[in-house]
């Protein structure tokens, strides 16, 4: 994984949404959304475009799109 790059995110829990990578560590990963939708359990919890968003990295799968231009 690299700073600033754009990927898209399959998270088990959060559902597919593009972000540009902020902080990632062995456990967590931290992406502005930049395209879709992550979502929650609880419906004031997602988080949409524009917006942080932290996941569990475990959990999720990570494509990275090195053609994406949605910003």
């Amino acid at each position: 994984m690299q700073i600033g790059a754009t990927y898209l995110i399959n998270s088990s829990r959060k559902g597919a949404f593009v972000g540009k990578l902020v902080h990632f560590d062995d456990t967590w990963a931290s992406f502005n959304i930049t395209a879709g939708q992550a979502y929650a359990m609880l419906e004031y919890n997602e988080k949409h475009k524009g917006d942080k968003v932290t996941v569990r990295r475990s959990f999720c799968s990570f494509t990275e799109q090195p053609e994406y231009k949605g910003e």
